[in-house]
C-alpha cells in the first residue's frame, strides 16, 4: 500500500494528536482518491499541445525574469525548485495504481486544445502516446492558416493529410465527450483562393474526422457560416452537430461575422 506521510498532527487511535501521522493512500474509497487528483490536476483553461517546451522550463524562465529567489546561483533547475516546478509529477510516480488512476482523471477532465495548422503541431500532442490518448475526452481543434503565409499557389502546405496519422487520430477520437472544431477561414487572404483552401481543408482533414469521429461525441462547429466552408462542412459531419459562435472565433473574425441566416449574404 501507499503510504503518505503528514506532519500536520493528525489525531492517532487512541485520540491524541501526534507529531507526525502516516495513512495509507490507497486504503481511501477511489471516489475520493479521484476527487484528489482532480483537485491537483484541474486546469480552468485548455491545454495547448502547441509548445516543445515543457511546463516546468516556462515556469523557470517566469521565475528567472521575476528575479526570485534562489540558493543555487539562479539555477532554476535544481533541486531545490523542482518540488516548485513540477509538484504533480510525484504522484505520478508513487505506484502504477496511483499512477492509473490519476492518469486517467488528468487526461479525462482536461480540455486538450491543438491546431492544423501543420503536421508539426499536431505531432505534439500525439507525443503523449496511445493509451493517453485514448484517455482523453475532451478536445478542441483548431484550424488556422496565417494569412501572410496565404497563397492561392501554395495552400496544400498547411493541410497534412489526417488519413497519414491515422494510428494516432483512431484512438484520440474514439471515445471522446466533447470535440469542439473552430475554424479560422482566412477572410482577409485573396478570395479567390477561398474554394482551394477550403477544398484542401474538406479533403485532407474534414473528411477524416467526420468518417471517424465517435457517434456518442457531443459536436460543436464554428465555420463562421463562411460560403464555401459551410457546405464542406455539412457535406463531412453526417452526424448530428450543432453551429456555434465561440468566443475565440468572435475575437478572430471581429466584425466580420456572416449572417447564420443567410451564408451567401453580407457580413455582419
Amino acid at each position: 500500500m501507499t503510504e503518505i506521510t503528514t506532519s500536520e498532527g493528525l489525531p492517532s487511535k487512541d485520540g491524541r494528536i501526534s507529531d507526525s501521522s502516516v495513512f495509507k493512500f490507497l486504503d481511501l474509497p477511489p471516489e475520493l482518491r479521484c476527487e484528489i487528483y482532480a483537485h491537483l490536476f484541474f486546469k480552468a483553461r485548455p491545454i495547448l499541445g502547441l509548445t516543445m517546451w515543457s511546463g516546468a522550463r516556462i515556469r523557470a524562465q517566469g521565475l528567472a525574469i521575476k528575479g526570485a529567489s534562489d540558493c543555487c546561483d539562479k539555477n532554476y533547475t535544481c533541486s531545490h525548485y523542482d518540488a516548485q516546478l513540477r509538484p504533480l509529477t510525484s504522484i505520478l510516480q508513487t505506484c502504477r495504481q496511483v499512477s492509473e488512476e490519476a492518469l486517467d482523471v488528468l487526461y479525462a477532465q482536461t480540455v486538450f486544445q491543438t491546431t492544423l495548422e501543420n503536421r508539426r503541431r499536431v505531432l505534439r500532442l500525439f507525443a503523449v502516446g496511445e493509451a493517453n490518448l485514448r484517455r482523453i475526452r475532451h478536445l478542441h481543434l483548431v484550424v488556422f492558416t496565417p494569412v501572410p503565409d496565404y497563397t492561392l499557389e501554395q495552400p496544400y502546405e498547411w493541410f497534412w493529410p489526417a488519413a497519414l496519422d491515422a494510428a494516432s487520430w483512431f484512438p484520440l477520437l474514439d471515445g471522446l465527450q466533447t470535440l469542439k472544431l473552430l475554424i479560422k477561414a482566412p477572410i482577409w487572404a485573396d478570395h479567390a483562393g477561398w474554394p482551394v483552401w477550403v477544398e484542401k481543408l474538406e479533403t485532407l482533414v474534414l473528411k477524416f474526422l467526420g468518417e471517424h469521429v465517435d457517434e456518442r461525441t457531443e459536436l460543436t462547429i464554428d465555420d463562421n457560416y463562411s460560403v464555401f466552408l459551410c457546405d464542406a462542412v455539412d457535406r463531412c459531419f453526417r452526424k448530428p452537430f450543432r453551429r456555434v459562435s465561440s468566443e475565440e472565433g468572435d475575437e478572430f473574425y471581429h466584425k466580420n461575422r456572416y449572417d447564420p441566416d443567410n451564408i451567401h449574404g453580407t457580413r455582419g
